[in-house]
């Protein structure tokens, strides 16, 4: 499972990195074809998952879970003379597989037997075995909340320590009410012994089945809000270096239409521009525009300049942005190790 979790991640880190560089794809399409390559892989990853199972008691018999007792005592007859010792002399192992399809046999052919294979499986069935010599299995409350808990617990775990960051902490509402939906459903299924008829595999199979798609619908999540991710701060300072850049350009503009009118006013007037003339004005309007006049000779503006914040709101972006990178990295090594903890508490 941690092997199959550690590809998963590799796979899908490489494949949204590569969609995150199609800078020439608009933003919608780069998260439908994340969205679609990630459930891609899901796929292949479970497929890779059930061919990997260890063969059921329903495989060893060679019939499906949905079989009844007349096709299954039909089929352990049929294997049972092809198998047998006397008809196998030369096989080695001839008695210890007449052996296993006989216990095998005995537990699929009583109903509350199966039932609670079906549900929990053959490990199960080994360690609340209430005898050595008996196939009753303890199936009280104390035993199947022991058995349960260590997943979800850890699962929880997991999904929190992977949604701490502001950048993914969007993804943990995901993870929590996709755990809780996945024990209801297991409760349910192991319950009533419901399950998906039409897919060959057991109950507590599928229910292994969901628990790896949960682990990879995690990490998944985290990813996707990982993409979709938009900090405010890098937001407002991009926002301030725009607003800086306009009110650059509108400044220059007021410069070069102050100049112009300057000039114009000193050619209608077609005086000197001088002190002389300043104070031989008849008016004091005459000597103010003589005055500005005389201020155009310098052709800068007598403002003083705002202090660019351009820089600033650049070198704070690429602050956010570093920050943010160093992020997810923590996440995956804490994913993996808790993984690798859930996998070997089983």
């Amino acid at each position: 499972m941690a092997a199959s979790i550690f590809l998963f991640i590799l796979l899908v880190q490489i494949g949204v990195s590569y969609i995150t560089t199609q800078k020439e794809v608009s933003i919608a399409a780069r998260r439908n074809m994340t969205i679609m390559f990630f459930f891609s892989v899901v796929v292949c990853m479970v497929a890779y998952d059930i061919a990997m199972m260890d063969p059921s008691y329903y495989d060893i018999l060679g019939v499906s879970p949905s079989v009844d007792d007349k096709t299954l005592k039909r089929a352990y007859k049929t294997l049972a003379k092809n198998l047998h010792p006397d008809k196998n002399p030369n096989d080695e192992n001839a008695e210890e597989n007449f052996r296993l399809m006989r216990e095998v046999y005995e537990i699929l052919s009583h109903k509350d037997t199966r039932e609670t294979y079906d549900a929990y499986g053959q490990e199960y069935m080994t360690q609340a075995r209430i005898s050595p010599r008996s196939n009753s299995v303890d199936l009280s409350y104390e035993r199947l909340l022991m058995y349960h808990a260590p997943f979800y617990f850890i699962s929880a775990l997991v999904a929190y320590a992977l949604t701490i960051s502001k950048k993914s902490n969007s993804a943990r509402p995901y993870a929590l009410v996709m755990l809780f939906g996945m024990a209801i459903i297991e409760w349910y299924t192991k319950t009533y012994h419901d399950c998906l008829w039409f897919i060959p595999l057991t109950i507590y199979q599928q229910i292994e089945c969901l628990k790896n798609i949960y682990h990879y619908m995690l990490q998944g999540a985290i990813m996707y809000a990982g993409l979709v991710y938009m900090d405010m701060e890098t937001m407002k300072l991009a926002l301030l270096d725009s607003v800086n850049k306009r009110l650059k350009a509108q400044e220059a503009a007021l410069q070069k239409q102050e100049i112009m009118l300057r000039l114009l006013i000193r050619k209608v007037l077609n005086k000197p521009a001088d002190a002389a003339a300043v104070g031989s004005a008849k008016n004091p309007e005459e000597a103010k525009a003589l005055k500005d006049a005389m201020n155009v000779n310098t052709l800068q503006p007598s403002a003083q300049q705002p202090q660019n914040q351009g820089q600033q709101a650049a070198q704070a972006v690429n602050q956010a942005t570093q920050r943010q990178a160093r992020e997810h990295p923590w996440g995956l090594y804490i994913f993996i190790g808790l993984s690798l903890l859930n996998y070997f508490s089983k």
